[in-house]
């Protein structure tokens, strides 16, 4: 028998009837959010039990969990996304990495580790094995949270906005906001190692700090006043490219900012996210400027991933780009991640360590 508690629960499954299995939790929506996502908005539940493995299937058990800001908006029963939010009682889910248990597929065999870009907040699942990325063999001295952060969900949505959206150019002024989250913390790395003078903000000193040891060539504190002067006084000649995450007052910012034939990659806007979402005060400057913004959802650009990953890995063994990541251990604990990730208490990406 095993000292890891969810290996005992494998252990008393394996080779038993779905009706005998151990207990396994999993997260549900327990209500709509009122403002800000609290813990309370969430329950911990016993899930069904798991069905017995198909042929192409594998049993796997969560290890490493990630958190998504913008899946505050989906909480509510009318997203600003224009979607249907999710019901009460429904399982969210995230990107995550997963070990595997037990195997009908020929890709995988027990203690394989991979990648499951949305995977349900439980702590065990079967899955059809071509809904996981195998980490492959090379990569498996890095830590398990590198796979959620820079090579993972986060560092691939922050280059694709970066890189190939924002076309970054070593000429550019970058401005990144939200930067020391888990997106804005890899944007500003990725913006650094293409040459460009990047400038960014935060919400705390310690987390301005960080930015500057990430590449950043000016941090500023976004409580430290109004946030156009803040990046006037960093960008006196204004702005080429801004990275945002966060919407409302650090998008009119930028937009009062940029340059002539300036653009604007629209990552996220979680300054809107629980909330009825408003525009910027200031667009009519798109016209005299001759601005463009970008909107973009990683998920339409699955294939740049392998471009993304050639570039990624090289810096990560560079030591040019680093995961910056806040890990709360205990499966119980993912309603209070989650609830933290929205008030700023991470550093870069927030993680569960199942």
């Amino acid at each position: 028998m095993t000292d890891d508690p969810l290996m005992e629960k494998v252990e008393q499954s394996m080779g038993s009837g779905v009706n005998d299995q151990a207990v396994i939790r999993e997260v549900r929506v327990a209500r709509r959010p009122q403002g800000t996502v609290r813990p309370e908005d969430f329950v911990l539940a016993e899930a069904a039990p798991l069905p017995q493995l198909s042929d192409g299937q594998v049993r796997v058990a969560l290890r490493r969990l990630g958190m998504n800001a913008g899946m505050a908006d989906g909480m509510r029963e009318r997203t600003n996304s224009g979607r249907p939010g999710m019901a009460l009682g429904a399982v969210p889910r995230s990107d995550a990495v997963l070990e595997v248990l037990e195997s009908r597929s020929d890709a995988f065999a027990p203690g394989d580790l991979a990648v499951r870009s949305w995977s349900p907040w439980r702590e065990m699942d079967v899955v059809d094995a071509d809904e996981l990325r195998r980490v492959p063999a090379e990569r498996a001295d890095l830590p398990l949270e590198s796979h959620l952060t820079v090579l993972g969900h986060v560092g691939f949505t922050a280059w694709v906005g970066m890189v190939r959206v924002g076309e970054v150019r070593e000429t550019d002024t970058v401005y990144v906001s939200g930067a020391a989250g888990g997106v804005g913390s890899c944007a500003v790395q990725f913006a650094a190692a293409h040459g460009a003078r990047v400038i960014a903000s935060a919400g705390s000193p310690q987390k301005v700090a960080l930015l500057q040891e990430l590449g950043a060539d000016a941090a500023v504190d976004y409580h430290d006043g109004p946030t156009v002067e803040l990046l006037r006084a960093m960008a006196p000649d204004g702005i080429d490219l801004f990275f945002d995450n966060v919407g409302g007052d650090q998008l009119e910012a930028a937009l009062d900012t940029l340059r002539l034939r300036g653009r604007a990659v629209l990552c996220g806007a979680v300054s809107q996210y629980g909330r009825e979402g408003t525009g910027p005060r200031n667009y009519l400057r798109m016209i005299y400027q001759e601005l463009t913004l970008y909107g973009f959802t990683v998920t339409e650009h699955e294939d740049l991933r392998p471009a993304f990953e050639r570039e990624a890995i090289r810096l990560v063994r560079d030591g040019r780009l680093i995961s910056i990541h806040t890990v709360l251990n205990g499966f119980d604990r993912i309603p209070e991640a989650f609830s933290a990730l929205q008030t700023g208490g991470n550093r870069g990406r927030m993680i569960v360590a199942a």
